[in-house]
């Protein structure tokens, strides 16, 4: 990220340091334009102030849209407070989105924006493009309501279909199990399936969670990247009556991750520093594939919500450990646990005997 360099006399804007083997470079990082590497001297050197200048100079000047046009409602979008607090990866889809609308529209005015106009646009794109940008048409008219147009044109639009894709299927038990086989304590690949089964959280967020985040009654907070709702993990805290014959997989998470630890503020670090969400995906199913079945990091969250169902949680309780906010989504889950439960006896001694004969195991894992 670009930032500033302060001198002697003046600040300077849009400087991007970088420090790489011991040597720290510099660059002129103006928004929209490609970088310049200045040169290897102290920013108040002559030549560094004079490439800086030079540059500065280079790159085109910015250019605000005509009032009223849609460019310049997109512009205000991507200015107004609701655009900053979104996550970065939702904002990264409207940008996308809204650029590709600012190329098309040209000088057109926002207020001759017309239903047909957004459903038209929708034409070309695949199903997954088209309700991306749709999620950026109703952003833009929603930002631009009462200022440049008085009715929003984005209602009337059909909404398009999404593609039905096979979702992450869960794991059972007896994927776990192959997989605690195949991956002993001390692995990385165990430390990361543990963290994110007991968490329930999503890869993305389970790459930045730490011991910074455990308070003193021992439940671990994070705010959600994806939602920015936060969720709420018993840590080392007495677990609630629903999760209670969950104690021994705690224990093995916590095991996991104390052996893996390289002293870093995250739990799944390397030496070098915190790991990226593709990298722990990509290593938790290979790992799968290796321990011989096909699952995904996310499964792991749809199994964290399907046994707190199977215990007795209620909705509520699921969505604060998950931090699901969608009570269908959490329904869904408690329905599939009601469902399973119904076709169970409740004898004690019957369901040892099952648990040990293998003829009435799962084979979800074959």
């Amino acid at each position: 990220m670009s930032g500033q360099v302060r001198t002697d006399a003046v600040t300077l804007k849009h400087i991007q340091t970088v420090r790489r083997a011991g040597r720290i470079y510099r660059y002129l990082r103006v928004p929209g334009q490609p970088r310049i590497k200045l040169p290897d001297v102290a920013p108040d050197d002559p030549a560094f102030l004079a490439a800086y200048v030079e540059g500065l100079r280079a790159a085109p000047k910015a250019v605000r849209a005509p009032s009223g046009t849609i460019s310049a409602a997109i512009e205000s979008a991507m200015r107004s407070a609701a655009y900053l607090e979104l996550s970065a990866g939702y904002r990264a889809i409207l940008r996308r989105h809204l650029e590709a609308i600012r190329e098309q529209a040209e000088d057109a005015m926002m207020r001759h924006l017309r239903t047909d106009d957004i459903q038209a646009d929708l034409v070309p794109l695949t199903p997954v493009q088209a309700r991306d940008r749709m999620k950026a048409w109703r952003f833009l008219c929603g930002q631009s309501l009462g200022k440049t147009i008085r009715t929003d044109p984005s209602e009337g639009v059909r909404r398009p279909d999404a593609p039905k894709l096979k979702g992450h299927e869960p794991w059972t038990i007896d994927h776990i199990e192959a997989f605690r086989a195949r991956w002993p304590i001390g692995t990385v690949a165990r430390a990361a399936m543990e963290l994110l089964y007991w968490t329930g959280a999503r890869r993305s967020d389970a790459v930045m969670l730490g011991r910074g985040m455990v308070d003193k009654a021992g439940v671990l907070t994070f705010r959600q990247a994806k939602t920015g709702e936060e969720a709420y993990i018993p840590w080392t805290c007495a677990l609630p009556d629903h999760a209670i014959e969950g104690e021994a997989d705690r224990g093995m998470m916590h095991e996991a991750i104390i052996a893996i630890s390289t002293g870093h503020m995250t739990f799944l670090a390397t030496k070098q520093g915190t790991r990226s969400s593709n990298a722990i995906g990509n290593l938790i199913s290979g790992a799968a594939e290796k321990s011989g079945f096909d699952r995904s990091a996310h499964g792991l969250r749809k199994s964290r919500a399907i046994w707190l169902a199977e215990h007795g949680a209620s909705a509520h309780q699921i969505g604060a450990w998950t931090g699901h906010q969608s009570l269908a989504e959490i329904t869904h889950y408690i329905k599939r646990a009601d469902r399973r439960k119904a076709v169970m006896g409740t004898d004690p001694k019957r369901l040892a005997v099952n648990s040990e004969n293998p003829a009435v195991k799962s084979t979800a894992s074959s």
